[in-house]
């Protein structure tokens, strides 16, 4: 499944087409960014889901968060949720 993540990072907007695996396993790839060029977010992010949070491979947690949001927003729970119920993650998480 593929969903556009647009957010907001530096002031500017951040556009993100995210793969969202069946495990779980969200991968964001940035499209486009309306912001500075200094400032510009990372290009290729790795996200999932572990409980309540949301990890990745960026040292951004607030970045990772608001992505993590927004594919909450049209991804069904239960494919977000696969991967860390498969590696033991709280049920309720």
């Amino acid at each position: 499944m593929e969903v556009t993540a647009v957010v907001l990072h530096g002031g500017a907007l951040a556009h993100y087409d995210v793969e969202v695996r069946n495990d779980g396993v969200c991968t964001a790839h940035l499209a486009r960014f309306n912001g500075r060029a200094d400032s510009t977010p990372p290009r290729h992010i790795e996200l999932k889901r572990e409980g309540r949070r949301w990890v990745s491979n960026i040292n951004d947690p607030d970045l990772s968060e608001d992505i993590g949001y927004a594919i909450e927003m049209k991804v069904p729970k239960e494919i977000i949720m696969s991967n860390s119920r498969k590696r033991g993650g709280h049920p309720a998480g």
